[in-house]
């Protein structure tokens, strides 16, 4: 982040922020997951190969068993049950 989205259009995306929030005020998580961060544009190649073309939202958490979650409170709420420290407030 930022991203261009339109001509001289600059955005983030609220929901990759609020991760990128959580992964701040809980360092641990990042040596438990493999995080990448995946430029604007599609296709996503990356996001592609694992999940398929039609399931290109980000951010995604992606399990072993490639279920994934979106929902950035569900991913944020998911890594603090797993792995400690702090969860979303409802």
């Amino acid at each position: 982040m930022p991203f261009e989205d339109g001509p001289g259009k600059m955005w983030i995306c609220s929901h990759c922020a609020m991760i990128e929030g959580a992964l701040a005020f809980n360092p641990h998580w990042q040596a438990a997951l493999d995080i990448r961060r995946i430029d604007f544009p599609k296709p996503r190649a990356e996001v592609v190969e694992l999940l398929g073309e039609d399931n290109q939202w980000l951010p995604v958490l992606v399990l072993d068993d490639k279920e994934t979650i979106t929902d950035p409170v569900g991913i944020i709420n998911y890594l603090a049950q797993t792995f400690g420290g702090a969860a979303a407030h409802p």
